[in-house]
């Protein structure tokens, strides 16, 4: 399956049909043969290289088949045999492709998403007949709406949206998988995700276009939040915490707002980091 979804992956992005032509090379076309489609153990017998143009093969290929072995396994081993499993299963996939075309391209594939609401509707008639459809109808709706404020929120900031159109489509899969009473807490977990990918990116750019205030007032945040938190905590640290605070969040929208060339960050990651959270530990 996950020799599959690399296919998938690429073939998304190239516009390529999934099942024609037979699995070839990216660089020079030449139709495989079946062992050189063993998952992981193929690329370490070809040494990472295609057998014919010897090029590099993407370390993506094992990565990938290695995250599908490992997700499929603790699917297994958290919901046991049962249609469960099956749906968290076909739900990690999604999550995992959607996820690898984002941090690539920056596209995700809204069909994929389409298709994992469809089965999240389906997964809650099996819970708890139409009352459960119910619910999940309202944590698609609901996903996706809070996930499009979010994002229309940067023509207040910008003039442009702070995310892209896909991520409204997976919160509102994620709302058919979890339902309403759920994806308040998904969409709020992937928020804290977010920080670890998107904020060191955006500090790191900053840094490489020389803007002194962003950083300067990014460290001296991080030195209150040393204080505060692990030193003492009295009206002087907290007033210390709070003017860092703003003074952080005053440079970042000024940066926000000269920027000229504005890229968006992928946001898939955070949501499937949060989902798999919710799945595994909390379902």
């Amino acid at each position: 399956m996950g020799s599959f979804y690399n296919v998938v992956i690429l073939r998304s992005l190239s516009g390529e049909s999934i099942v024609f032509p037979p699995s070839k090379c990216p660089k020079c076309n030449h139709k495989l043969y079946p062992w050189h489609n063993i998952p992981v153990i193929s690329y370490i017998f070809l040494r990472g290289k295609c057998h014919f143009c010897k090029e590099k093969i993407s370390i993506q290929y094992p990565i990938i088949e290695l995250l599908t072995m490992i997700l499929f396994l603790i699917s297994y081993l958290k919901f046991g045999i049962s249609y469960t499993t099956l749906f968290v299963i076909f739900w990690v996939s999604c999550l995992l492709i959607m996820t690898v075309t984002d941090i690539k391209e920056k596209l995700v594939d809204c069909n994929i998403a389409i298709i994992m609401a469809i089965s999240g509707l389906i997964y809650a008639y099996f819970q708890g007949g139409f009352h459960g459809i119910f619910h999940a109808v309202l944590g698609v709706a609901a996903g996706a709406v809070i996930m499009e404020i979010i994002a229309r929120s940067g023509f207040l900031i910008a003039k442009t949206r702070a995310m892209g159109e896909a991520d409204s489509y997976v919160a509102g899969a994620l709302g058919a998988v979890f339902g309403i009473f759920s994806i308040v807490k998904v969409l709020l977990i992937s928020l804290f995700a977010s920080m670890v990918f998107v904020i060191p990116v955006f500090l790191y750019n900053r840094f490489k276009q020389n803007d002194k205030l962003t950083c300067v007032s990014s460290l001296l945040f991080i030195l209150s939040v040393i204080i505060f938190r692990f030193w003492m905590q009295n009206y002087y640290t907290y007033a210390f915490l709070a003017v860092t605070g703003l003074l952080l969040v005053y440079s970042v929208l000024k940066g926000i707002r000269q920027e000229q060339n504005r890229n968006y960050l992928p946001y898939v990651p955070a949501l499937t980091a949060s989902a798999l959270y919710f799945i595994f530990f909390l379902m």
